[in-house]
């Protein structure tokens, strides 16, 4: 009988023990393109990504987009899916996107996020943008709130741009809506090499964490891309690292792509796939 007893007593305690399992968030939400390059995709401005990340670079290019996103990690159970629309023909260029994800491993929760963006334009060199999002998050942590992001880019020269943002800047003290900062830069190269870095810091902790993502793209015949890329998470605890390729056919502007994500180090074995679709006139 004492023995039972014990035993009862232990199991809440092993429950209220149970480690909490750290998978991938909002912040990994993107499209093939941008996962395929390691996450480094804020200065390039080519898909829908850049309504959610940093909006000035919506204004990069002219054209209207419509474009949508599926993931799923099957070891995990993170998977999101995404529309978003552009119109950067005139000169106050705007965008919407809806996402919804499903993440958190034993502390299982679902997003539903909507965001839209503005960005204008200074002779094509200086842009400058701002984004509204609003997220309803249920499960293991709640929120119905609102934030936003704001960034700004610098193209001084066609093949070569620079930018900052801000992120979740309102606070929502919500820990999958937390605040931080990206750097990046992205370059263009012979109308068929696009190498791409972001670097994110939170300051949210005692110590600066950040995160690096990196990746180039290769298009072949104007029509094939290839691309590769490297992500290191130093903001989610533990540490984690990622490789991811991808490829993907388009003409004019329109096409599919496909990426596959896989974890190498963090403990985890992530393994992403991840596919979109995107019409551009």
């Amino acid at each position: 009988m004492t023995r039972i007893l014990s035993v009862i007593t232990v199991f809440p305690v092993l429950a209220l023990a149970q480690p909490t399992q750290v998978t991938p968030d909002l912040r990994d939400v993107g499209s093939a393109r941008s996962i395929a390059m390691g996450g480094a995709y804020e200065s390039l401005g080519y898909g829908a990504e850049a309504i959610s990340g940093n909006p000035a670079a919506i204004s990069l290019y002219k054209r209207y987009l419509i474009e949508a996103s599926g993931a799923w990690d099957i070891p995990l159970g993170y998977g999101f899916a995404s529309m978003g629309m552009a119109d950067s023909t005139n000169e106050l260029s705007a965008g919407v996107q809806y996402t919804f994800a499903t993440f958190g491993g034993f502390d299982r929760r679902y997003a539903h996020v909507t965001t839209g963006a503005a960005s204008y334009a200074f002779n094509n060199i200086i842009h400058v943008g701002v984004a509204l999002r609003h997220q309803a998050i249920v499960g293991a942590s709640n929120t119905n709130s609102v934030t936003m992001n704001a960034g700004l880019i610098v193209r001084p020269v066609q093949f070569l741009s620079f930018g900052v943002s801000g992120h979740n800047l309102i606070g929502v003290y919500n820990k999958d809506v937390s605040r931080y900062f990206t750097a990046s830069i992205a370059g263009q190269f012979f109308n068929q090499l696009s190498p791409a870095v972001d670097v994110r810091f939170d300051f949210n902790q005692p110590k600066v964490r950040f995160a690096v993502h990196g990746g180039v793209e290769w298009l072949i015949a104007q029509m094939i891309p290839l691309r590769v890329g490297y992500q290191y998470d130093g903001i989610a605890d533990p540490n984690h690292h990622y490789l991811s390729f991808g490829a993907g056919y388009f003409s004019e502007g329109s096409g599919i792509d496909l990426a596959y994500r896989h974890e190498v180090a963090g403990g985890l074995n992530g393994r992403q796939l991840v596919l979109t679709i995107k019409m551009q006139l």
